[in-house]
């Protein structure tokens, strides 16, 4: 009875001792398991890390003694270097080869969102827009589909000139795409090429890569997502602008080319009646106006020039710029585009500097013209039938139809004679009747051509 009280007793400590160790043990089998699979974040995929490897993150705190066993003595600024690099992750092996572990979205992806979607013809568009490449053909590779059991990878093989060291540089990728993200896992061998260890490596990554669920594809309504909508939207506007501009611009050059013709014709004939006798206007004198073509009358003149005839062209210039920035923004893929996007934005700069300084530099020229002449005082005749000027020319009698526009602002009426010939007139310089009643023969004379 008493040896059997003492093997009870035994069996009990033997119990209580297992026992301990295993309230004691399960942290550290916890973390053991835990510490042989990582999960990239927001991308619902966990791999298993091999044997000996090691997972640093960049929530891997930096006083982690990980850090200093993988041989990175400054982890902050690695965790920082990791950060810019768009990098979630690297897996280090036991012989040092790196795999750096990284999940991006972009515009392309979330238009592709899952490769388990894409038919036979949708592929082949993948791997040529994924296939790498340099425009001054320094970066060349391969890129070829890789199987897995749940989705599609590719593995893309790059091969760069190394400006610092002689030789290339060499670097493999396995990456997949799903969800709208790319998840990829990346390896620069540096100037040795990828090993068959190393790539043994990353294929048992790969392999062991496990994807708990797959999201569903956003909505697409009438054919098109939002954000697709809008981008064609945009470039059904670009389209519009310009051919509305340059078919405006066709016939507004058609009926000026007409007009001056009509114009030429009839100032011909009037040239002719009046036998060559040009001292003395046809009718009853009603106008007299002497304006001085000081610089503050010339600069007022080009800002009302710069500001309100010409506005159309240089705001026209911006908008159409930024609506293209928009436009190739939205297409993505800078690499092939960013000189697009430097041509786009440099227009975009140059349109905004020449409407800055449209005011400065007409003044500049007007005043260059004007500083030629003996006199800036301008001396004009109104009569019933046509009118003259004196003082800034020889005089001469011109008549209304000459007239292609005419403009009136608080302080002056500006009078076109086409584009590039102008006079203007300051309405407190009249010597004979006032603006208003000239206002009203003007408008007389020249109908829908007085704005």
């Amino acid at each position: 009875m008493t040896n059997q009280r003492k093997s009870m007793r035994f069996i009990g400590c033997l119990l209580a001792v297992f026992m301990l160790a295993v309230v004691f043990c399960l942290p550290a089998l916890a973390d053991s398991a835990s510490s042989n699979t990582y999960t990239i974040p927001d991308t619902n995929m966990t791999v298993t890390i091999p044997e000996g490897a090691t997972v640093l993150s960049v929530d891997t705190p930096a006083g982690d003694a990980a850090w200093s066993k993988a041989g990175i003595l400054d982890a902050s600024e690695k965790i920082k270097e990791m950060q810019k690099n768009g990098t979630t992750a690297e897996i280090i092996a036991a012989n040092g080869d790196t795999i750096a572990v990284a999940a991006k979205a972009s515009n392309y992806a979330n238009s592709v969102f899952n490769l388990n979607n894409l038919d036979e013809k949708g592929k082949k568009d993948f791997l040529k827009y994924m296939e790498p490449s340099s425009m001054d053909g320094s970066t060349t590779g391969t890129i070829t589909w890789y199987d897995h059991e749940q989705i599609p990878f590719f593995m893309i093989d790059i091969c760069a000139e190394n400006i610092k060291e002689e030789g290339p540089v060499y670097e493999r990728l396995y990456g997949t795409l799903y969800d709208g993200k790319i998840v990829s896992f990346d390896l620069f061998g540096d100037t040795k090429e990828i090993s068959e260890e190393t790539d043994a490596f990353m294929r048992a990554v790969v392999d062991s890569a496990v994807i708990s669920a797959f999201a569903e594809a956003p909505t697409i309504e009438n054919g098109l997502s939002r954000q697709s909508a809008v981008t064609l939207g945009a470039v059904g506007v670009l389209i519009v602008l310009l051919v509305v501009y340059f078919v405006t611009a066709h016939s507004r050059n058609k009926r000026e080319k007409q007009l001056r013709k009509e114009t030429a014709d009839r100032l011909a004939e009037y040239r002719r009646s009046k036998q060559d006798d040009e001292s003395v206007g046809t009718g009853a004198l009603r106008f007299v106006n002497e304006t001085d073509h000081d610089d503050a009358a010339i600069k007022t003149f080009a800002n009302y020039q710069a500001y309100h005839l010409q506005i159309f062209m240089p705001v026209f210039t911006v908008i159409l710029s930024v609506i293209a920035l928009y436009v190739v923004w939205q297409l993505g893929n800078f690499d092939s585009n960013w000189w697009v996007m430097l041509l786009l934005i440099g227009f975009a700069i140059y349109s905004l500097y020449k409407l800055a300084t449209a005011s400065t530099n007409t003044a500049k020229v007007l005043m260059r013209s004007y500083g030629k002449l003996r006199s800036r005082r301008a001396a004009y005749y109104f009569y019933d039938g046509d009118f003259r000027i004196t003082g800034l020319q020889a005089s001469n009698l011109h008549p209304y139809f000459q007239i292609s526009r005419m403009y009136e602002t608080n302080e002056y009426f500006y009078m076109y004679f086409g584009e590039g010939n102008t006079y203007f007139i300051r309405k407190d310089g009249f010597k004979q009747g006032d603006a208003d009643a000239f206002r009203t023969f003007m408008k007389e004379k020249l109908g829908k051509r007085f704005k």
